[in-house]
């Protein structure tokens, strides 16, 4: 089966533990106006016009090709390899121990998993440890089969409110909580990302329903990460021809946020998306 990804990121150092290579998959179940990768929104190749030159945002790949593109990377991984039993980690703090690897990001790569099944298979016979970044908006047998293949999660928390995530993200959102609560039992090393973005998810009701999801699964994930709205993809969107929402949200607010989620004793840091 194949892939269509966008780029195929190497030595990133945001998306999981250690050093990592983040492969970008396209398409995704969800639009978000304020989305950073608004090229991997579709989930086919796209044309695109940037600074007068024409291109392609994505490119198919088979299993082969994509595992071969990872362990261009593995001289970043050598002698920080370890076992999945001691990949299984359940504090904040551990997460430096873990070792480099690669990242599925997107878009929403979940949306892929059962082509990344094969890629995962060989990257774990070879030592290497997986990570994925969701929204969780995916069917949940898709879901359940990560749970069988990925050993690091990264899950959004963005809007709470059942008509506004339909109106706003065109989200079900009674499926990502059934989704998360999947998540949330089985275990795997978590990590929330919460983005908090101006005009939409920056509210006091949505602050306030995050906390209390959050809340009901204390102790169950690593950390919280709160991303910060920023502008620094208003370039991909000119190059599709897309408008780009964006109106920011100040440092003094993203400070309460944190110091309110650190009140709950809770690990919480302020992060860029």
């Amino acid at each position: 089966m194949k892939m269509i990804a966008t780029n195929i990121q190497r030595f990133s150092l945001h998306d999981g533990p250690g050093i990592r290579t983040t492969v970008f998959l396209k398409g995704c179940s969800l639009r978000c106006p304020w989305c950073s990768n608004p090229e991997n929104l579709k989930p086919e190749p796209e044309k695109y016009i940037k600074d007068g030159i024409e291109g392609t945002y994505g490119r198919y790949y088979t299993s082969d090709e994509l595992v071969k593109e990872c362990l261009k990377d593995r001289g970043f991984y050598e002698g920080k390899l370890a076992t999945p039993d001691l990949w299984k980690i359940t504090k904040a703090e551990d997460i430096e121990k873990l070792p480099g690897g690669v990242t599925f990001s997107g878009g929403e790569a979940l949306l892929q998993m059962e082509s990344l099944v094969p890629v995962c298979t060989s990257l774990h016979k070879l030592g290497i440890h997986t990570a994925i970044e969701t929204a969780l908006f995916v069917p949940e047998k898709n879901v359940r089969l990560a749970l069988d293949n990925i050993d690091f999660f990264y899950c959004d928390m963005k809007i709470l409110d059942s008509e506004r995530c339909r109106d706003i993200q065109k989200g079900d959102l009674e499926l990502y909580l059934r989704n998360l609560d999947i998540v949330m039992s089985s275990g795997i090393p978590t990590v929330i990302r919460v983005p908090v973005i101006g005009g939409y998810t920056d509210d006091e009701e949505n602050r306030r329903a995050v906390k209390e999801l959050l809340a009901r699964y204390k102790g169950k994930f690593l950390k919280v990460e709160l991303l910060k709205e920023h502008n620094l993809s208003e370039s991909k969107y000119k190059s599709l021809n897309m408008k780009m929402s964006y109106i920011g949200v100040s440092d003094e607010l993203m400070e309460c946020y944190k110091a309110e989620i650190y009140e709950m004793g809770m690990q919480v840091e302020i992060c860029r998306i």
